[in-house]
């Protein structure tokens, strides 16, 4: 009885450093393919002379731009670790180039946390930060 006893005591003890420590591995992942993404679409840019145009959710980019050269397909597409899914916002439709997050239910303080591995820790201002239409995106270039 005493072993069960210090059982559920240590169980108490580790379950809320787990919880963390997962939710600190999804929010390094969100950060890890962002940075990954952006750096493929910024060598696009290089070679393409320009960004792709936004497709609009789906597929994740227009028809015959090459992307999928720079990124995989299958790894954009995906639900990210934060729910949602990836989302090319491209200069023809909005005043940047940036991949947002669309569809997520993931709660305010995750994006902080975000913000804070990728950029200034103010969801306002910076390189990800939640834009007008409500998403919170990573700004490639403006």
């Amino acid at each position: 009885m005493i072993v069960v006893a210090i059982i559920g005591v240590l169980a108490v003890m580790a379950i809320p450093s787990f919880m963390k420590s997962r939710r600190t591995a999804r929010v390094n992942a969100v950060a890890n393919d962002l940075r990954v993404f952006g750096d493929a679409l910024n060598m696009y840019a290089m070679e393409h002379g320009g960004f792709p145009d936004d497709a609009h959710i789906s597929p994740p980019f227009p028809a015959g731009s090459g992307v999928d050269e720079y990124i995989k397909v299958s790894k954009w597409s995906a639900t990210t670790p934060l729910g949602g899914n990836y989302n090319w916002e491209g200069p023809d439709s909005y005043p940047y180039a940036g991949i947002a997050i669309f569809g997520s239910t993931a709660p305010a303080d995750r994006w902080v946390e975000l913000d804070e591995l990728i950029d200034d820790g103010d969801i306002i201002t910076g390189s990800f930060r939640q834009t007008p239409n409500g998403r919170y995106t990573y700004v490639i270039e403006e």
